[in-house]
């Protein structure tokens, strides 16, 4: 673009600027519309900036400093916070969890909680108990600590309920830091972030600075002489009505590579091992949860399970067959007196 259309098209973006539309410019500066239309739109598509007209006046108006920082400062600031948090995602993909010995240990998922008047209180205590005493023992929350009803329509809950949401962080509260649960994960699902002070409540309190990760974590367990890796959702995508651990087996094949695939949410429970088609041994879990007393299951029709509420994969890091390296169990009772033997065994 020559020097002189060049000044047309910024005369004509000025005057467009200046007399609020084309039609307008063009009577002013006596020109087609057209005309005047053209040079606007190559004005725009050369990135010209409009200058306001010149007006003489009789006194000095005050230039101030600017009250923020210049764009690319703005956007220099921007790009290291970008940096920032992308680093900070890229350290969550299978972090690294080290055992500092090669004894059998527990892992317990925990179902989601819902600590309040729906909970089974003496399950949980019973399985409190065995995760806070037996030893070798972890655990992780797949989530839904508490209801934690939203705002809005949802909201209307606790006015059923005899439990207030101060009640259900204290109740938290108790799960994460008094109940000596020897934690390594805490999940974020649904419910926690129904209402996002929850969620921020949660972290706050969280003394230990146990992970706690939005709804999916990927992490290793690492052993001196062997890794297990642990795909743990709140949920996997996908459902079927004749595979509970549909989202689990799709995980496994289409995802990255774990030795162990495992969820919540759903109020089910199930295990199950296979071979996969590239060799490796791939064991899945359901964890049931807590949440016995299910207005919403009973509305609509969904079976109330009694199992399972909290699963236990039992892994013993020298067993060299990938296919009896790791134990499930439904019951966590039966599960930690089978850890107790593995490890006297191994003593």
């Amino acid at each position: 673009m020559d020097k002189d259309f060049l000044a047309l098209c910024q005369e004509a973006l000025d005057a467009v600027d200046q007399e609020g539309s084309v039609s307008a410019a063009a009577r002013f500066l006596d020109t087609p519309v057209g005309t005047v239309r053209n040079r606007w739109k190559r004005a725009r598509e050369s990135e010209l900036v409009s200058r306001p007209a010149s007006v003489e006046s009789d006194f000095d108006l005050p230039v101030f400093d600017d009250d923020d920082l210049s764009a690319p400062e703005i956007l220099d600031h921007m790009e290291r916070r970008f940096e920032k948090k992308l680093a900070y995602e890229q350290s969550q993909r299978w972090f690294p969890i080290r055992i500092r010995s090669d004894e059998p240990v527990g892992l317990a998922v925990v179902g989601d909680p819902h600590l309040g008047q729906s909970c089974n209180i003496p399950l949980l205590r019973r399985d409190v108990k065995i995760m806070s005493e037996t030893e070798g023992m972890m655990a992780i929350n797949i989530g839904d600590t508490a209801d934690n009803w939203s705002y809005g329509r949802l909201l209307q809950l606790y006015s059923e309920e005899d439990i207030s949401r101060p009640t259900e962080q204290r109740l938290s509260r108790w799960f994460l830091r008094d109940a000596k649960i020897p934690w390594i994960l805490w999940l974020h699902g649904n419910h926690e972030m129904m209402h996002s002070e929850f969620s921020t409540y949660l972290r706050t309190i969280n003394v230990e600075q146990i992970p706690m990760i939005e709804w999916r974590a990927r992490f290793k367990l690492v052993f001196p002489s062997l890794e297990i890796k642990i795909d743990a959702a709140h949920d996997h995508k996908g459902s079927s009505i004749y595979n509970i651990m549909h989202g689990q087996k799709r995980a496994a094949l289409w995802d990255e590579d774990a030795d162990i695939y495992v969820a919540g949410h759903r109020h089910t429970w199930g295990l199950s091992t296979e071979e996969m088609d590239d060799g490796r041994v791939v064991f899945f879990g359901r964890a049931r949860g807590y949440k016995f007393l299910d207005r919403y299951a009973v509305r609509h029709g969904y079976h109330n399970d009694k199992y399972g509420s909290t699963v236990l994969f039992v892994i013993d890091p020298k067993d060299r067959n990938p296919a009896s390296r790791i134990h499930s169990f439904v019951d966590l009772e039966q599960g930690a007196e089978y850890l107790e033997w593995k490890r006297a065994k191994r003593a």
